[in-house]
């Protein structure tokens, strides 16, 4: 259980274990671009598109392999990524629980229909 200092009230965490699965890439593919082949594979919201608490800075998306962070801009022969290698990804998602969050533009509202 964490805080958040935004709500003064608990939120919980969720982890979602995938399945592996094979996915053909090659030795000269950026980093940022396999993130976005696996985005598509589960159909997830492009990161661009998460919503985004004022003040969280960190990476929506990490790709690592034996423990270490590949950066976005990095090829996959740059961090010693070879055929047959696992990579883990991991994706952060805001998820806030029966509160309603509000994109740029929307208007506060204290009823209880918003």
């Amino acid at each position: 259980e964490k805080w958040s200092l935004y709500w003064r009230t608990s939120m919980n965490t969720k982890t979602e274990l995938l399945d592996p699965f094979v996915m053909d890439v090659t030795p000269t593919m950026k980093c940022a671009d396999v993130k976005a082949k696996i985005a598509e594979r589960f159909m997830w919201e492009p990161v661009s598109q998460l919503l985004r608490l004022e003040g969280f800075e960190e990476n929506w998306e990490l790709m690592v392999f034996e423990g270490r962070e590949c950066a976005d801009d990095s090829t996959l022969e740059d961090c010693g990524i070879e055929d047959g290698n696992t990579v883990t990804t991991v994706r952060k998602v805001l998820v806030a629980e029966g509160w309603k969050i509000g994109g740029n533009g929307d208007d506060d509202s204290d009823t209880d229909e918003d």
